[in-house]
């Protein structure tokens, strides 16, 4: 049975709450932090620009992507996709050719292989007076040359929207992803070339959100919305493994699907109350689903104060409740308090960094979010928090917390950094229970006239707290890091280094490491043409296993754009 909101809901509307981090409403329109669209960070950049008689200065975040081969970081991208009129749309084409000795990177089933890849690509970017948006859709067909059975259509696209409906009052905002997971786990972005169909996950989510914004002069702004959210994830086999000595019985899977329905407010005050900022937040969601998400829901009132107490230095407290429920065995319900106390600094150049500890989701726990630039050409990045959630949730809280480039690809909302997880690669293995979720990551960047260095460090513990009726979760714990280095050798001409190290345990596959190194080179032959030669290797090594897996693969592309 579903309750009604507690009365302390009443109270709360007129008052602020939780993290960005943890909130599903997409940013006011007129937001110009990390995760707001491209078009508004530039406008934004651009009138503070003539405002203060200074030359326009280039962001220290670097422009830096996802790559084509899963790799978190290349090259700057070329010009010619960069949008400079209101409606900007690039399609283009692109054919791989790719030889590898271990075509389902399989311990035992080793054969050699050639794959052949068709990516058709549309980037379109609109920067009009009611409508502002990137769309990057890159589906990619795959033939194999020997195991025919292997073909198949994956679908890859980001995109967000922001439509005017009413200028300045009523807004329409629009979200969508999809991407590739794998289900077993072990891989890691850029750690092979191709994966078993039958351990591939395709995630795809959506969100809808109406919702109406009304500013009371420099006291106060109230947004009113509603979200509509669908995800779901499918693939050709989403057992996760075999329980001994049950007749094969599944032990867990990766799938779920659900929707779900979220009414949300937020009040947020202006610049009358001098040093102090106060934000208030409700939020009511429900789903339908499979499994735990089986008439679920979760609803959370917060009342945030901010208080600068030194330029650049404010302290933050935060009370409010919380109400949640999912299915499965056991059943989980929290209907209690939530608090919490931090400070946040603002630094220049976007810098930022917030430290918190507090009760959510029924546990203590500390969050830090961190984005530091250090001198002109680095910037320090780190995250740490705990959540209650599953697979298909992290998946739709994606589509709020971060945005996307001008190229459509995703970066994160407080740090402003590429988003590689879980768009390309999975360490841990995917399952549809409940779980909660411990992340840690630290992300450095430099960049050079010619070289950009990325270093990545991520830590990330998944323990289950309840799980689907007939299905079993087992816990799993993970540590990866990645170095990248890509240097342009002519201007024509750039080579990319990738290596990376994993080590994981679970309950099921037991202890286990993974490990990558590739090579590539990039090369423009026109203005529009693009040759790619990628060489490089790939081990994954689990107790579950017998023997060791090796793939080595080497790849010859084009790409053409229009």
């Amino acid at each position: 049975m579903r309750s009604a909101l507690p009365p302390f809901a009443l109270a709360l509307a007129l008052a602020a709450g939780g993290a960005a981090a943890q909130s599903a409403a997409p940013p006011l329109p007129g937001e110009t932090g990390p995760g707001s669209l491209p078009q508004t960070r530039a406008a934004a950049r651009m009138a503070e620009a003539e405002a203060t008689g200074t030359p326009l200065a280039e962001p220290a975040a670097p422009p830096i992507r996802l790559g084509d081969f899963g790799l978190p970081i290349t090259g700057t991208p070329a010009a010619s996709a960069e949008p400079d009129r209101a409606w900007t749309i690039v399609p283009s084409i692109g054919v791989q050719a790719l030889a590898t000795d271990n075509a389902e990177f399989s311990a035992t089933r080793k054969h050699a292989d050639v794959i052949t890849t068709v990516t058709p690509g549309l980037l379109v970017s609109a920067d009009t007076a009611r409508l502002q948006g990137v769309l990057n859709y890159r589906p990619t067909a795959r033939f194999y040359a020997d195991d025919s059975e292997q073909n198949r259509l994956d679908h890859s696209f980001n995109g967000q929207a922001l439509v005017g409906v009413v200028p300045g009052v009523v807004f329409l905002d629009l979200r969508g992803a999809s991407s590739l997971q794998s289900v077993s786990g072990g891989r890691a972005a850029g750690d092979g070339a191709s994966d078993d169909e039958r351990d591939v996950l395709q995630t795809t989510s959506f969100q809808v959100s109406p919702y109406i914004v009304h500013r009371f002069g420099d006291t106060a702004t109230v947004q009113i919305g509603y979200a509509f959210q669908s995800v779901d994830q499918s693939g050709e086999d989403t057992r996760i493994g075999v329980q001994p000595g049950l007749d094969g019985a599944p032990l867990g899977n990766a799938a779920q699907s659900f929707t779900a329905h979220q009414g949300y407010a937020v009040v947020r005050s202006g610049p009358d109350f001098g040093r102090l900022a106060l934000e208030g937040r409700l939020e009511a969601t429900s789903y339908i689903g499979t499994g735990v998400l089986d008439d679920a829901y979760r609803r959370i009132g917060t009342l945030q104060a901010r208080y600068a107490i030194l330029r650049g230095v404010a302290v933050l407290v935060e009370g409010g409740y919380e109400q949640q429920r999912y299915a499965g065995t056991p059943g989980i319900a929290i209907d209690e308090p939530i608090w919490a106390v931090g400070v946040q600094f603002t630094l220049a150049n976007d810098g930022r960094v917030t430290l918190r500890y507090g009760r959510r989701d029924g546990v203590n726990a500390f969050s830090l979010d961190a984005s530091v630039p250090v001198g002109g050409r680095t910037r320090l990045s780190a995250r740490y928090g705990e959540q209650l959630t599953t697979n298909a949730q992290q998946a739709a809280d994606l589509l709020s917390t971060t945005s996307l480039d001008r190229f459509g690809n995703p970066i994160d909302l407080q740090t402003g950094l590429p988003q590689a997880r879980p768009f390309s690669g999975s360490l841990l293995g995917t399952q549809n229970n409940l779980a909660r979720v411990r992340t840690a990551s630290l992300g450095i960047v430099q960049t050079w006239p010619r070289d950009i260095f990325a270093l990545t460090v991520t830590r990330e513990e998944r323990i289950p707290v309840s799980s689907a009726e007939g299905g079993t979760g087992f816990a799993q714990r993970g540590t990866s890091a990645s170095f990248t280095w890509s240097h342009s050798l002519t201007p024509r001409t750039d080579a990319i280094a990738y290596v990376q190290y994993g080590r994981s345990s679970s309950d099921l596959r037991g202890d286990g490491s993974t490990a990558a190194a590739s090579l590539s080179l990039v090369h423009q032959l026109r203005e529009k043409l693009t040759a790619t030669v990628q060489v490089g290797t790939s081990l994954r090594d689990y107790d579950d296993q017998d023997g060791r897996a090796v793939q080595n693969f080497i790849l010859i592309g084009l790409r053409q754009t229009f």
